[in-house]
Protein backbone atom coordinates (compact mmCIF):
# COMPACT_ATOMS: atom_id res chain seq x y z
CA UNK A 1 0.00 0.00 0.00
CA UNK A 2 1.07 3.40 -0.92
CA UNK A 3 0.51 5.36 2.12
CA UNK A 4 1.25 8.98 1.06
CA UNK A 5 -1.48 8.60 -1.83
CA UNK A 6 -4.74 8.15 0.77
CA UNK A 7 -5.27 11.46 0.47
CA UNK A 8 -4.45 14.69 -1.55
CA UNK A 9 -1.19 16.75 0.65
CA UNK A 10 0.18 19.46 -0.72
CA UNK A 11 3.51 21.65 2.05
CA UNK A 12 3.73 25.19 0.66
CA UNK A 13 6.52 26.89 2.39
CA UNK A 14 5.89 30.79 1.29
CA UNK A 15 9.00 32.79 1.58
CA UNK A 16 8.37 36.55 1.44
CA UNK A 17 10.92 39.18 1.11
CA UNK A 18 10.18 42.72 2.68
CA UNK A 19 11.03 44.24 -0.73
CA UNK A 20 7.50 42.56 -2.17
CA UNK A 21 4.67 44.02 -2.65
CA UNK A 22 3.13 40.98 -0.94
CA UNK A 23 4.58 41.22 1.98
CA UNK A 24 4.03 44.83 2.71
CA UNK A 25 0.12 43.95 2.85
CA UNK A 26 1.60 40.91 5.70
CA UNK A 27 -0.51 38.19 2.95
CA UNK A 28 0.14 35.95 0.70
CA UNK A 29 -1.52 33.32 -1.93
CA UNK A 30 -1.96 29.63 -2.51
CA UNK A 31 -2.94 28.65 -6.48
CA UNK A 32 -3.94 25.02 -6.68
CA UNK A 33 -4.25 23.90 -10.66
CA UNK A 34 -5.56 21.15 -12.64
CA UNK A 35 -8.41 20.59 -9.50
CA UNK A 36 -11.12 18.54 -9.53
CA UNK A 37 -14.59 20.79 -9.84
CA UNK A 38 -16.84 20.99 -6.79
CA UNK A 39 -14.16 19.30 -4.23
CA UNK A 40 -13.54 21.34 -1.13
CA UNK A 41 -9.72 22.27 -0.72
CA UNK A 42 -8.46 23.48 3.00
CA UNK A 43 -5.60 24.68 3.54
CA UNK A 44 -4.29 24.88 7.67
CA UNK A 45 -1.56 26.94 8.43
CA UNK A 46 0.91 25.28 10.65
CA UNK A 47 3.96 27.41 11.32
CA UNK A 48 4.74 30.66 12.05
CA UNK A 49 7.44 32.28 9.54
CA UNK A 50 9.57 35.19 9.90
CA UNK A 51 12.67 35.82 7.15
CA UNK A 52 15.65 38.67 7.86
CA UNK A 53 15.71 41.11 4.85
CA UNK A 54 17.80 39.39 2.54
CA UNK A 55 16.50 36.32 3.57
CA UNK A 56 19.69 34.14 4.49
CA UNK A 57 17.90 33.77 7.94
CA UNK A 58 14.35 31.71 8.88
CA UNK A 59 12.66 30.59 11.70
CA UNK A 60 9.32 28.83 11.71
CA UNK A 61 7.49 28.53 15.14
CA UNK A 62 4.75 27.58 17.30
CA UNK A 63 3.80 30.04 20.06
CA UNK A 64 3.01 28.09 23.74
CA UNK A 65 -0.54 28.03 22.71
CA UNK A 66 -0.20 27.05 19.56
CA UNK A 67 2.24 24.38 20.40
CA UNK A 68 -0.48 23.15 23.20
CA UNK A 69 -2.93 22.60 20.29
CA UNK A 70 -1.24 20.77 17.35
CA UNK A 71 2.71 20.08 18.41
CA UNK A 72 2.33 16.51 19.25
CA UNK A 73 0.73 15.95 15.67
CA UNK A 74 3.58 17.92 13.66
CA UNK A 75 6.21 16.07 16.12
CA UNK A 76 4.86 12.89 14.80
CA UNK A 77 5.06 13.99 11.50
CA UNK A 78 8.57 14.84 11.88
CA UNK A 79 8.99 18.13 12.63
CA UNK A 80 11.64 18.76 15.76
CA UNK A 81 10.75 22.19 18.47
CA UNK A 82 13.33 23.90 20.89
CA UNK A 83 11.58 25.61 23.44
CA UNK A 84 12.95 29.25 24.20
CA UNK A 85 13.86 29.98 28.17
CA UNK A 86 10.63 31.70 28.85
CA UNK A 87 8.53 28.92 27.28
CA UNK A 88 6.42 31.55 25.12
CA UNK A 89 7.75 29.78 21.93
CA UNK A 90 8.80 25.92 20.32
CA UNK A 91 11.12 26.79 17.33
CA UNK A 92 11.39 24.33 14.68
CA UNK A 93 14.90 22.77 14.86
CA UNK A 94 15.40 20.50 11.60
CA UNK A 95 13.80 22.43 8.90
CA UNK A 96 16.95 21.27 7.02
CA UNK A 97 16.22 17.78 7.53
CA UNK A 98 12.35 17.25 7.85
CA UNK A 99 11.30 14.70 5.20
CA UNK A 100 8.16 17.06 3.81
CA UNK A 101 6.97 14.22 1.87
CA UNK A 102 6.75 12.61 5.28
CA UNK A 103 5.26 15.41 6.95
CA UNK A 104 2.69 15.20 4.26
CA UNK A 105 1.85 11.62 4.89
CA UNK A 106 1.25 11.92 8.73
CA UNK A 107 -0.36 15.06 8.68
CA UNK A 108 -2.95 13.55 6.38
CA UNK A 109 -4.59 11.38 9.10
CA UNK A 110 -3.79 14.12 11.90
CA UNK A 111 -6.49 16.08 13.58
CA UNK A 112 -5.51 19.29 12.60
CA UNK A 113 -8.81 21.51 13.81
CA UNK A 114 -8.72 24.70 13.31
CA UNK A 115 -4.26 24.64 13.31
CA UNK A 116 -3.31 28.31 13.15
CA UNK A 117 -5.98 28.99 10.59
CA UNK A 118 -8.26 27.28 8.47
CA UNK A 119 -9.13 28.29 5.04
CA UNK A 120 -11.47 26.91 2.64
CA UNK A 121 -12.46 26.67 -1.17
CA UNK A 122 -14.12 24.94 -3.71
CA UNK A 123 -12.56 23.60 -7.59
CA UNK A 124 -14.26 25.94 -9.71
CA UNK A 125 -13.10 25.65 -13.65
CA UNK A 126 -9.79 23.39 -12.86
CA UNK A 127 -8.93 25.97 -9.99
CA UNK A 128 -8.70 26.89 -6.30
CA UNK A 129 -6.86 29.93 -5.28
CA UNK A 130 -6.41 30.72 -1.27
CA UNK A 131 -5.72 34.77 -1.92
CA UNK A 132 -4.91 36.86 1.58
CA UNK A 133 -3.32 34.19 3.48
CA UNK A 134 -0.97 35.54 7.09
CA UNK A 135 2.00 34.63 6.13
CA UNK A 136 3.06 31.38 7.18
CA UNK A 137 3.77 27.64 6.09
CA UNK A 138 0.87 25.68 5.42
CA UNK A 139 -0.54 22.24 4.58
CA UNK A 140 -3.09 21.97 2.07
CA UNK A 141 -5.84 18.75 1.32
CA UNK A 142 -9.12 18.22 -0.07
CA UNK A 143 -11.95 16.06 0.33
CA UNK A 144 -11.09 14.14 -2.60
CA UNK A 145 -7.88 12.61 -1.05
CA UNK A 146 -5.16 12.06 -3.72
CA UNK A 147 -1.61 13.51 -3.54
CA UNK A 148 -0.58 17.36 -5.30
CA UNK A 149 3.36 18.17 -6.11
CA UNK A 150 4.33 21.43 -5.53
CA UNK A 151 6.79 23.99 -6.43
CA UNK A 152 7.45 27.97 -5.11
CA UNK A 153 7.20 30.74 -7.58
CA UNK A 154 8.25 33.66 -4.50
CA UNK A 155 5.33 34.98 -2.79
CA UNK A 156 3.02 32.65 -4.43
CA UNK A 157 2.87 29.55 -4.47
CA UNK A 158 1.70 27.26 -7.02
CA UNK A 159 0.49 23.72 -7.46
CA UNK A 160 -0.57 21.48 -9.54
CA UNK A 161 -2.66 18.69 -8.51
CA UNK A 162 -1.75 15.08 -9.84
CA UNK A 163 -4.59 13.08 -8.40
CA UNK A 164 -7.24 10.92 -10.20
CA UNK A 165 -10.58 9.29 -9.19
CA UNK A 166 -11.74 6.01 -9.69
CA UNK A 167 -13.30 5.33 -12.83
CA UNK A 168 -16.00 2.24 -13.63
CA UNK A 169 -16.09 0.36 -16.94
CA UNK A 170 -19.62 -2.07 -16.79
CA UNK A 171 -19.92 -4.97 -19.36
CA UNK A 172 -22.11 -8.10 -20.09
CA UNK A 173 -21.56 -11.33 -21.18
CA UNK A 174 -24.39 -14.34 -22.54
CA UNK A 175 -23.09 -16.93 -20.45
CA UNK A 176 -20.53 -17.06 -17.27
CA UNK A 177 -17.70 -18.09 -18.75
CA UNK A 178 -18.64 -15.78 -21.95
CA UNK A 179 -16.90 -13.18 -23.36
CA UNK A 180 -17.84 -9.59 -21.64
CA UNK A 181 -18.50 -6.67 -23.85
CA UNK A 182 -19.66 -3.38 -23.94
CA UNK A 183 -21.69 -3.87 -27.15
CA UNK A 184 -24.94 -4.31 -27.44
CA UNK A 185 -26.42 -8.35 -27.31
CA UNK A 186 -29.41 -10.38 -28.32
CA UNK A 187 -31.67 -12.30 -25.79
CA UNK A 188 -34.65 -14.57 -25.32
CA UNK A 189 -37.08 -13.57 -22.81
CA UNK A 190 -36.07 -15.70 -19.67
CA UNK A 191 -32.65 -15.75 -20.17
CA UNK A 192 -29.83 -14.70 -17.92
CA UNK A 193 -27.56 -11.63 -18.41
CA UNK A 194 -24.09 -11.46 -16.86
CA UNK A 195 -23.05 -8.18 -15.84
CA UNK A 196 -19.63 -6.72 -14.47
CA UNK A 197 -18.76 -3.80 -12.87
CA UNK A 198 -14.83 -3.12 -13.57
CA UNK A 199 -13.23 -0.54 -10.77
CA UNK A 200 -10.21 1.17 -11.53
CA UNK A 201 -8.46 3.12 -8.56
CA UNK A 202 -7.64 6.28 -8.85
CA UNK A 203 -4.31 7.91 -7.16
CA UNK A 204 -4.61 8.72 -3.47
CA UNK A 205 -8.54 7.48 -2.61
CA UNK A 206 -9.37 7.28 0.81
CA UNK A 207 -13.26 7.93 0.89
CA UNK A 208 -15.78 5.30 -0.24
CA UNK A 209 -16.78 4.57 -3.56
CA UNK A 210 -20.39 3.81 -4.56
CA UNK A 211 -21.72 2.09 -6.74
CA UNK A 212 -24.98 2.21 -7.93
CA UNK A 213 -26.65 -0.26 -10.39
CA UNK A 214 -29.93 0.18 -11.71
CA UNK A 215 -31.82 -1.79 -14.87
CA UNK A 216 -34.77 -0.89 -16.73
CA UNK A 217 -38.34 -2.68 -15.58
CA UNK A 218 -37.53 -5.44 -18.96
CA UNK A 219 -34.74 -7.17 -16.19
CA UNK A 220 -35.05 -8.96 -12.88
CA UNK A 221 -32.05 -8.39 -10.47
CA UNK A 222 -30.82 -11.44 -9.00
CA UNK A 223 -30.06 -10.23 -5.31
CA UNK A 224 -27.97 -13.83 -4.26
CA UNK A 225 -25.88 -13.45 -7.72
CA UNK A 226 -23.56 -10.36 -6.31
CA UNK A 227 -19.82 -11.35 -5.96
CA UNK A 228 -16.70 -9.32 -5.51
CA UNK A 229 -13.03 -9.64 -6.65
CA UNK A 230 -9.60 -8.25 -6.80
CA UNK A 231 -6.70 -10.43 -8.41
CA UNK A 232 -8.60 -13.15 -8.84
CA UNK A 233 -9.16 -13.10 -4.88
CA UNK A 234 -12.47 -13.40 -2.58
CA UNK A 235 -13.18 -9.89 -1.28
CA UNK A 236 -14.16 -9.98 2.03
CA UNK A 237 -17.65 -8.75 2.61
CA UNK A 238 -16.58 -6.92 6.13
CA UNK A 239 -14.83 -4.15 3.11
CA UNK A 240 -17.90 -3.65 1.12
CA UNK A 241 -22.20 -3.19 1.72
CA UNK A 242 -25.23 -3.82 -0.43
CA UNK A 243 -28.15 -1.86 -0.11
CA UNK A 244 -30.95 -0.73 -1.55
CA UNK A 245 -31.89 -4.30 -3.16
CA UNK A 246 -34.82 -3.90 -5.59
CA UNK A 247 -35.67 -6.07 -8.99
CA UNK A 248 -34.07 -3.36 -10.81
CA UNK A 249 -31.05 -2.78 -9.00
CA UNK A 250 -28.73 -2.40 -5.78
CA UNK A 251 -26.02 -0.34 -4.34
CA UNK A 252 -22.91 -0.94 -3.45
CA UNK A 253 -20.07 0.62 -1.50
CA UNK A 254 -16.26 -0.06 -0.62
CA UNK A 255 -15.58 1.15 2.65
CA UNK A 256 -12.88 4.11 2.76
CA UNK A 257 -10.86 2.21 5.05
CA UNK A 258 -10.34 -0.65 2.09
CA UNK A 259 -10.39 2.42 -0.19
CA UNK A 260 -7.30 3.08 0.72
CA UNK A 261 -5.51 -0.07 0.87
CA UNK A 262 -5.94 -0.15 -2.80
CA UNK A 263 -3.11 1.40 -4.54
CA UNK A 264 -3.57 3.22 -8.31
CA UNK A 265 -5.10 1.18 -11.01
CA UNK A 266 -5.58 -1.85 -8.67
CA UNK A 267 -9.19 -3.05 -9.91
CA UNK A 268 -12.82 -4.36 -8.05
CA UNK A 269 -14.68 -6.58 -10.03
CA UNK A 270 -18.21 -6.65 -8.99
CA UNK A 271 -20.39 -9.40 -11.20
CA UNK A 272 -24.25 -10.15 -10.83
CA UNK A 273 -26.80 -11.35 -13.38
CA UNK A 274 -30.42 -10.51 -14.07
CA UNK A 275 -33.01 -12.43 -16.47
CA UNK A 276 -35.13 -10.81 -19.27
CA UNK A 277 -38.80 -10.53 -18.14
CA UNK A 278 -41.68 -10.26 -20.25
CA UNK A 279 -41.38 -6.41 -19.84
CA UNK A 280 -38.31 -6.41 -22.20
CA UNK A 281 -39.09 -4.00 -25.03
CA UNK A 282 -39.27 -5.73 -28.06
CA UNK A 283 -37.02 -4.64 -31.16
CA UNK A 284 -35.51 -2.12 -29.48
CA UNK A 285 -32.05 -1.43 -27.58
CA UNK A 286 -33.97 0.67 -24.38
CA UNK A 287 -33.80 -2.35 -22.42
CA UNK A 288 -30.79 -0.85 -20.13
CA UNK A 289 -28.48 -1.30 -17.09
CA UNK A 290 -26.60 1.66 -16.07
CA UNK A 291 -24.33 2.14 -13.35
CA UNK A 292 -23.25 5.33 -11.47
CA UNK A 293 -19.98 5.46 -9.87
CA UNK A 294 -20.06 8.29 -6.67
CA UNK A 295 -16.31 9.32 -5.42
CA UNK A 296 -16.59 11.90 -2.91
CA UNK A 297 -18.25 15.20 -5.32
CA UNK A 298 -16.92 13.20 -8.76
CA UNK A 299 -19.34 10.91 -10.24
CA UNK A 300 -19.57 8.78 -13.92
CA UNK A 301 -21.59 6.49 -15.69
CA UNK A 302 -21.82 3.08 -18.00
CA UNK A 303 -24.50 1.78 -19.18
CA UNK A 304 -25.02 -1.34 -21.76
CA UNK A 305 -28.16 -2.23 -23.67
CA UNK A 306 -30.02 -5.72 -24.88
CA UNK A 307 -32.36 -6.47 -27.93
CA UNK A 308 -35.15 -8.96 -27.93
CA UNK A 309 -37.21 -9.65 -31.26
CA UNK A 310 -40.92 -10.85 -32.04
CA UNK A 311 -42.82 -11.68 -35.40
CA UNK A 312 -45.88 -11.23 -36.44
CA UNK A 313 -48.27 -14.60 -37.53
CA UNK A 314 -51.63 -14.35 -39.72
CA UNK A 315 -53.50 -16.59 -41.28
CA UNK A 316 -55.50 -16.73 -44.57
CA UNK A 317 -57.38 -19.12 -47.40
CA UNK A 318 -55.34 -17.45 -49.82
CA UNK A 319 -57.89 -14.17 -49.93
CA UNK A 320 -59.69 -13.64 -46.69
CA UNK A 321 -58.09 -14.34 -42.93
CA UNK A 322 -59.61 -17.54 -41.86
CA UNK A 323 -60.10 -18.71 -37.89
CA UNK A 324 -59.19 -21.57 -36.04
CA UNK A 325 -55.36 -22.33 -36.54
CA UNK A 326 -53.18 -23.59 -34.01
CA UNK A 327 -49.74 -23.96 -34.02
CA UNK A 328 -45.93 -24.86 -32.44
CA UNK A 329 -42.82 -23.14 -32.78
CA UNK A 330 -39.23 -25.24 -33.23
CA UNK A 331 -35.90 -24.81 -33.71
CA UNK A 332 -35.46 -27.17 -36.64
CA UNK A 333 -37.23 -28.17 -39.97
CA UNK A 334 -38.21 -31.37 -38.79
CA UNK A 335 -37.93 -32.58 -35.28
CA UNK A 336 -35.66 -30.58 -33.17
CA UNK A 337 -36.92 -28.69 -30.01
CA UNK A 338 -40.05 -27.65 -29.27
CA UNK A 339 -39.52 -23.52 -28.38
CA UNK A 340 -42.20 -23.29 -25.07
CA UNK A 341 -44.79 -19.97 -24.96
CA UNK A 342 -47.16 -18.72 -23.15
CA UNK A 343 -49.77 -16.03 -23.30
CA UNK A 344 -50.67 -12.97 -22.15
CA UNK A 345 -52.61 -9.73 -23.39
CA UNK A 346 -49.81 -8.68 -26.28
CA UNK A 347 -49.75 -12.34 -27.60
CA UNK A 348 -47.15 -14.83 -26.95
CA UNK A 349 -43.65 -14.53 -25.39
CA UNK A 350 -41.11 -17.42 -25.02
CA UNK A 351 -41.08 -19.21 -21.46
CA UNK A 352 -39.28 -21.96 -20.72
CA UNK A 353 -42.07 -23.42 -18.86
CA UNK A 354 -45.06 -22.55 -21.12
CA UNK A 355 -47.84 -24.95 -22.94
CA UNK A 356 -49.46 -22.23 -25.00
CA UNK A 357 -50.80 -23.43 -28.66
CA UNK A 358 -50.32 -20.07 -30.86
CA UNK A 359 -54.08 -19.59 -31.83
CA UNK A 360 -54.26 -16.74 -34.67
CA UNK A 361 -57.32 -15.10 -33.90
CA UNK A 362 -57.98 -12.19 -35.56
CA UNK A 363 -57.27 -10.74 -38.73
CA UNK A 364 -54.73 -8.84 -37.48
CA UNK A 365 -52.25 -11.71 -36.70
CA UNK A 366 -50.81 -12.60 -33.74
CA UNK A 367 -47.51 -11.57 -32.24
CA UNK A 368 -44.76 -13.90 -31.23
CA UNK A 369 -41.80 -12.20 -28.81
CA UNK A 370 -39.19 -12.95 -26.37
CA UNK A 371 -36.93 -14.68 -29.36
CA UNK A 372 -32.93 -13.91 -29.98
CA UNK A 373 -32.13 -13.65 -33.91
CA UNK A 374 -32.23 -17.30 -35.43
CA UNK A 375 -33.96 -19.38 -37.77
CA UNK A 376 -37.23 -20.68 -36.37
CA UNK A 377 -40.11 -23.54 -37.95
CA UNK A 378 -43.84 -22.71 -37.49
CA UNK A 379 -45.79 -26.12 -37.72
CA UNK A 380 -49.56 -26.25 -38.03
CA UNK A 381 -51.10 -28.23 -34.92
CA UNK A 382 -54.47 -27.13 -35.39
CA UNK A 383 -56.17 -27.02 -39.14
CA UNK A 384 -59.38 -25.64 -39.65
CA UNK A 385 -62.27 -27.65 -40.67
CA UNK A 386 -62.63 -28.44 -44.17
CA UNK A 387 -59.07 -27.33 -45.17
CA UNK A 388 -55.55 -28.82 -45.70
CA UNK A 389 -52.35 -28.43 -43.56
CA UNK A 390 -49.62 -27.02 -45.11
CA UNK A 391 -47.08 -30.36 -46.64
CA UNK A 392 -43.99 -28.93 -44.06
CA UNK A 393 -42.84 -26.27 -41.58
CA UNK A 394 -43.40 -22.74 -41.99
CA UNK A 395 -39.74 -20.76 -41.55
CA UNK A 396 -39.42 -17.62 -39.81
CA UNK A 397 -36.27 -15.85 -39.58
CA UNK A 398 -35.54 -13.41 -37.03
CA UNK A 399 -32.20 -11.08 -37.52
CA UNK A 400 -30.35 -8.94 -35.21
CA UNK A 401 -30.70 -5.64 -34.95
CA UNK A 402 -34.20 -5.92 -36.92
CA UNK A 403 -36.87 -3.30 -35.70
CA UNK A 404 -40.76 -3.29 -35.80
CA UNK A 405 -40.76 -1.80 -39.54
CA UNK A 406 -38.74 -4.90 -40.56
CA UNK A 407 -39.85 -7.78 -38.32
CA UNK A 408 -41.00 -10.98 -40.00
CA UNK A 409 -44.51 -11.09 -41.12
CA UNK A 410 -45.45 -14.48 -41.67
CA UNK A 411 -48.49 -15.27 -43.49
CA UNK A 412 -49.83 -19.28 -43.57
CA UNK A 413 -52.27 -20.10 -46.18
CA UNK A 414 -54.62 -23.30 -46.01
CA UNK A 415 -56.08 -24.28 -49.23
CA UNK A 416 -59.74 -25.50 -49.01
CA UNK A 417 -59.93 -29.79 -49.42
CA UNK A 418 -62.00 -31.42 -52.16
CA UNK A 419 -64.63 -34.24 -51.46
CA UNK A 420 -63.78 -37.60 -53.03
CA UNK A 421 -66.08 -40.02 -54.38
CA UNK A 422 -67.48 -43.12 -51.44
CA UNK A 423 -69.31 -45.92 -52.21
CA UNK A 424 -73.30 -44.90 -52.49
CA UNK A 425 -72.35 -41.83 -53.25
CA UNK A 426 -73.16 -39.49 -56.02
CA UNK A 427 -70.01 -41.02 -57.77
CA UNK A 428 -71.65 -44.54 -58.45
CA UNK A 429 -75.66 -43.66 -58.12
CA UNK A 430 -75.40 -41.22 -61.77
CA UNK A 431 -73.97 -44.39 -63.15
CA UNK A 432 -76.52 -46.58 -62.04
CA UNK A 433 -79.14 -44.41 -63.22
CA UNK A 434 -77.91 -43.89 -66.83
CA UNK A 435 -77.32 -47.44 -66.91
CA UNK A 436 -80.57 -48.33 -66.00
CA UNK A 437 -82.02 -45.54 -68.33
CA UNK A 438 -80.27 -47.64 -71.10
CA UNK A 439 -81.53 -50.85 -69.88
CA UNK A 440 -85.25 -49.25 -69.89
CA UNK A 441 -84.08 -47.74 -73.38
CA UNK A 442 -83.01 -51.10 -74.81
CA UNK A 443 -86.43 -52.79 -74.04
CA UNK A 444 -88.67 -50.25 -74.87
CA UNK A 445 -87.15 -50.91 -78.53
CA UNK A 446 -86.89 -54.30 -77.96
CA UNK A 447 -90.70 -54.61 -77.18
CA UNK A 448 -91.16 -52.03 -80.43
CA UNK A 449 -89.88 -54.76 -82.87
CA UNK A 450 -91.54 -57.79 -81.73
CA UNK A 451 -94.86 -55.74 -82.54
CA UNK A 452 -93.66 -54.47 -85.97
CA UNK A 453 -92.69 -58.78 -86.78
CA UNK A 454 -96.41 -59.89 -85.37
CA UNK A 455 -97.92 -57.62 -88.03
Amino acid sequence: MRKRYRILTLILTIMLSLGMSVMSVNAASIDVQNVLDGETYTAYKILNYTTNSDKTAYSYYLTAEQYASIGSALETAGFAFTQSSDGTRYTVNNAETVDVAAAAESLAGANLGNALGKYTAVGEDGEVVFENLPVGYYFVTTTAGSLCALHSEGAIAKAVEKNTVPSVDKTQATSATGTYTNDTLDFNIGDTVYYQLEVKDGKGTNHDIVLTDVMTSGLTFDPDSITVEKGGETVATSNYSVTDKSATGFKLTLNAAYVATLNENDTVVVKFTAKINTNAVIDSDTNTNTVTLKYSEQSSTKTVKLETYDFQLFKTDGTNYLPGSGFKLYDASTNGNQIKLSKDSTGYYKDASGSAEIMVDSANGVNVRGLAPGTYYLEETTVPDGYNAPAARIEVTISSGQTVDDRPDVTVVNEAGTELPTTGGMGTTIIYIIGGLLIALCAVVLIARKRANNR
